[in-house]
């Protein structure tokens, strides 16, 4: 199904609700990661040229309906303020009330920044009578926060009841994107690393359908090793889904590491070990930090085939330099194949970080700024803040 996007139809001199994910990480008063905010501004500046005025909404944490002052949005207030220094903001910390409406009706800056929506005890409950206080702040709502597009808020979804409702330009971005992975051109690999197996075991079984083979590494690896019985001593896996994780290794195109580097728990010593007839892996102190020599040629020579590769998730504790390399070679390996030869997608918050790092972003064909968004999009679900924005 299309998405109705503001690509596709002429708004101009209207008041617009822009629904945005300002949802940044914060050192007291300073932004640490800018990229969520820096990602709406290519659908600010659209809006803004066609002469509409901006009703700018995000949430920041989770202050579940309570004012918790390190939650506000007034650094993101600051930072709007420096980098749109010719556009006239006014950041308004009031709860949202009618008599507030009335006056956002009668202001005239080019942009209204509201406080955090998560203040708002009707927020996280798809309020009705919250998301009607807001759209009669406006005329038309775009929605530009795919991030939280699996969260049923009144901002979000509440809210397209009262207005006419289009996606923003990466959230369309992403929508198309996302929807090309579903039915990728072969072949096709998916690579598929992180902590938790409890948050992408459907995932996995998903694309394990559709992709010619999925890569694994991170924690999601160890816990699939601990499931063939290896000794992964302290190594991060989850001992609760080892049942699940039996069933991802069923899979024949499932793909697990053939050798890891390992650390003791000071990360002085570092070694290598190769994934076979042996299954004493670490000793107790020992743990898992990344895929090994091996795993990464193994991973590279799956990428140089590709027509599609898709990537969430670092292959190990990609942080620390000496256990950077497996995460590293994929992100370099995507970058260098994809914008012609293949197409590369990658998502999720420490893929993002990783892809920065090795300064290989600009290289890839879309990067998708969901995490659990996109994992619950590739699982097939209609996500509630995508539904209300598909043309019938």
């Amino acid at each position: 199904m299309q998405i109705r996007s503001i690509e596709n139809v002429e708004i101009k001199n209207k008041r617009v609700i822009l629904r945005t994910d300002f949802n940044v990480p914060l050192k007291g008063n300073k932004i640490q990661d800018d990229f969520k905010i820096t990602r709406a501004f290519a659908t600010i500046e659209k809006l803004l040229n066609d002469g509409n005025q901006l009703v700018i909404v995000s949430h920041l944490g989770r202050p579940s309906g309570k004012r918790v002052k390190a939650l506000s949005l007034a650094p993101v207030a600051k930072f709007l303020s420096l980098k749109l220094k010719d556009v006239k903001i006014r950041f308004v910390t009031e709860k949202l009330s009618r008599d507030l409406v009335k006056r956002i009706n009668k202001m005239e800056e080019r942009i209204i920044l509201l406080e955090n929506m998560r203040y708002e005890k009707g927020e996280d409950k798809n309020d009705q009578q919250l998301a009607k206080l807001l759209a009669d702040c406006g005329d038309v709502f775009v929605n530009e926060a795919f991030a939280a597009c699996h969260r049923a808020m009144a901002s979000m979804v509440a809210i397209t009841k009262f207005l006419p409702s289009y996606a923003g330009l990466n959230l369309a971005h992403e929508y198309k994107y996302l929807t090309k992975s579903l039915s990728p051109q072969k072949p096709a690999i998916a690579i598929i690393g992180g902590s938790k197996i409890e948050t992408k075991i459907n995932f996995i079984k998903k694309l394990s359908k559709i992709y010619d083979a999925v890569l694994i590494g991170g924690g999601l690896a160890n816990t699939l090793l601990f499931a063939q019985k290896y000794e992964v001593g302290a190594s991060l896996y989850d001992k609760d889904y080892l049942k699940l994780a039996k069933t991802l290794l069923r899979l024949k195109n499932v793909v697990v590491p053939m050798d890891v580097v390992i650390s003791d728990s000071k990360m002085l010593r570092v070694r290598v070990a190769d994934v076979g007839n042996n299954k004493s892996l670490c000793n107790k102190q020992e743990k898992i930090f990344d895929i090994g020599p091996k795993t990464m040629k193994h991973y590279a020579d799956f990428i140089k085939i590709s027509k599609f590769i898709l990537w969430n998730g670092p292959m190990g504790l990609f942080e620390q330099k000496k256990f950077s390399h497996g995460t590293m070679v994929v992100a370099k390996a995507i970058g260098a194949r994809a914008k012609g030869k293949a197409i590369g997608i990658a998502g999720g918050g420490e893929t993002l970080y990783a892809i920065d790092l090795a300064k290989s972003g600009k290289y890839y064909d879309f990067i998708s700024g969901g995490g659990g968004a996109m994992l619950e999009f590739m699982e097939g679900k209609v996500l509630p803040g995508i539904k209300p924005l598909l043309k019938k």
